[in-house]
């Protein structure tokens, strides 16, 4: 293995790489959306340029989507704005936005994609090859900011916002942290949402679920009554529907899933980051992947699917098709995030969901707390050769609002919580939606960060390699079949992970950076609780 940092070559290729996901994930039966074309310059040209309305005077309403000026200078000829994420309802928020924006600003003609992430992971490295990527973007999964901005994929905001210091002083505390949304002291985007959000919370099909006799509101399923009422429902559906359902080709899934099966069950737990701090226990500065908790959930949804009881083809599925088929009452249960009941409501108006805490092995509603790291959730960057880049600076003033978080919230607050927790009321008016949301909250605490410590840790990061094959790969073999023996394929994963963490760390080092494994311990952490400003300052006593 090279000490050498990683090339463009090799990150384009790495890039690739998290694409096709793996084998299996090639056998998807989904078509590969085609992403709007970036605009030509005559079409550009074509547009005509009208003088912006006068937005200020839009009399807005608390919730509503209100486009007022902000400090940031647009341009005033006719352009086009590009953005790429993940969709779902943020889709719906975008477009809605997007409508307001141009009726604003008629000389801008907005552009929105949203796909799946592996679509996300093919796109965004294309486009940045080809040079037209979108003007802003997510960050495909698996590829650490740190990287992005090394590779000349985004750059920071810091020019274009000129109270960008009293822009962010109305977020809330730790909002932006070096090696998360800030690196070198610059700014490279806005923590526009809380990343406290579960990726597997329980949802059900009510009916099938009440016919099978389990009720995991009032009494909160074990291990052991989830896969009882996973064949119980498959035994009743006579074929006709199944006990379970998930994106078995979407590859970070099988990181979420088995990694919250085991950080609900104690004594073990990772931060949820893009960083080196995923899947790493921070109380030991060990990778958690041989813990008898990871190995048993492993287990357990193996032996799941020895009994027959997921989806049939599920491996195939990526987590938008496993969300359409459970709406379509194929299947009784899936884990995932809150985000599935809006596009429900939307597509299949009579489903009936419920939603219940991830099983633990104790049950009863007893579990350790979940954690993600401060900063935020990141999921907007701005493309380092956007044309337009005043108009993402623009984007994210108008959301970093307390007004932008109730307007973001009222459509896309359920699934997507933004970060400004006293604007969360219009999330929802429905008295179970706030219960989930309620319940989502308490599931989380926030977790160290590694940069907050010792800065020098983005530079391990920009040399961190992810090892192929990773542990999602590794999962989804073993589910798959192609794969046996759980214990020795994650303890190669554990070695291949060590491997190259102390690689990283020396190539890092080698090129003058003051970081050892010691930074990667805060045994001063308690899963109880948050990790504060408090505990770094006694942990570098």
């Amino acid at each position: 293995m090279s000490d050498q940092p990683i090339s463009r070559r090799e990150f384009l290729r790495l890039s690739a790489t998290l694409a096709a996901g793996s084998v299996l994930a090639a056998c998807a039966p989904a078509a590969t959306p085609v992403p709007t074309a970036a605009p030509t310059k005559a079409a550009a040209m074509s547009a005509t340029a009208v003088p912006a309305t006068t937005a200020a005077a839009m009399a807005c309403s608390k919730g509503d989507i209100c486009i007022k000026p902000t400090s940031v200078k647009l341009p005033k000829g006719a352009v086009t704005f590009r953005l790429l994420d993940s969709g779902d309802v943020k889709g719906v928020y975008w477009k809605k936005f997007f409508e307001l924006y141009q009726k604003s600003y008629p000389n801008i003609t907005c552009q929105y994609d949203g796909l799946g992430w592996n679509e996300i992971a093919k796109i965004v490295p294309l486009g940045v090859q080809n040079g037209n990527a979108h003007d802003c973007f997510s960050i495909p999964l698996g590829i650490s900011p740190a990287q992005a901005i090394q590779e000349g994929w985004i750059r920071p905001l810091d020019d274009l916002i000129p109270d960008l210091d009293k822009v962010k002083a109305a977020f809330p505390p730790m909002s932006f942290v070096e090696g998360i949304n800030m690196f070198g002291g610059k700014t490279y985007t806005f923590p526009l949402g809380t990343n406290q959000r579960s990726n597997t919370m329980l949802l059900f099909n009510q009916e099938q679920m009440q016919k099978a006799g389990y009720d995991p509101i009032g009494k909160p399923f074990t291990w052991d009554d989830f896969r009882a009422a996973a064949k119980k429902i498959t035994e009743q559906g006579a074929g006709k529907y199944f006990g379970i359902i998930d994106g078995g080709a979407q590859l970070p899934r099988w990181g979420f899933l088995i990694g919250d099966l085991m950080r609900l069950n104690g004594g073990v737990s990772y931060v949820n980051a893009t960083g080196a701090e995923g899947f790493l226990d921070l109380r030991k500065g060990e990778y958690i992947f041989t813990n008898d908790n990871y190995i048993g959930a492993i287990e357990l949804l193996l032996a799941m699917k020895a009994d027959g009881s997921f989806f049939p083809g599920f491996m195939s599925l990526n987590a938008l098709q496993a969300r359409a088929n459970m709406g379509q009452g194929n299947a009784g249960m899936m884990l995932q995030g809150l985000w599935c009941i809006d596009t429900w409501r939307a597509e299949n108006p009579n489903f009936k969901y419920a939603v219940a805490l991830t099983p633990t092995q104790k049950g009863g509603g007893t579990y350790s707390p979940l954690h993600a790291s401060a900063g935020g959730n990141v999921e907007w960057w701005l493309y380092a050769k956007s044309k337009v880049p005043e108009i993402v600076a623009d984007i994210f003033c108008l959301r970093g609002t307390l007004e932008g978080q109730y307007a973001w919230n009222k459509i896309a607050g359920l699934g997507n919580p933004g970060i400004f927790p006293q604007a969360i009321e219009t999330a929802s008016d429905i008295p179970s939606d706030l219960k989930s949301l309620e319940m989502q909250f308490k599931m989380f605490r926030v977790g160290p960060t590694l940069a907050v410590r010792n800065p020098d840790i983005v530079k391990v990061d920009l040399e961190r390699k992810a090892p192929t094959p990773s542990v999602e790969q590794v999962i989804q073999g073993l589910m798959s079949g192609q794969i046996t023996g759980v214990k020795q394929a994650m303890q190669g994963v554990k070695d291949a992970y060590d491997k190259e963490l102390d690689r990283a760390l020396k190539a890092a080092k080698d090129k003058g950076a003051n970081v050892s494994r010691d930074d990667y311990v805060f045994p001063n952490w308690d899963l109880t609780k948050d990790y504060t400003e408090a505990d770094y300052k006694a942990i570098k006593k």
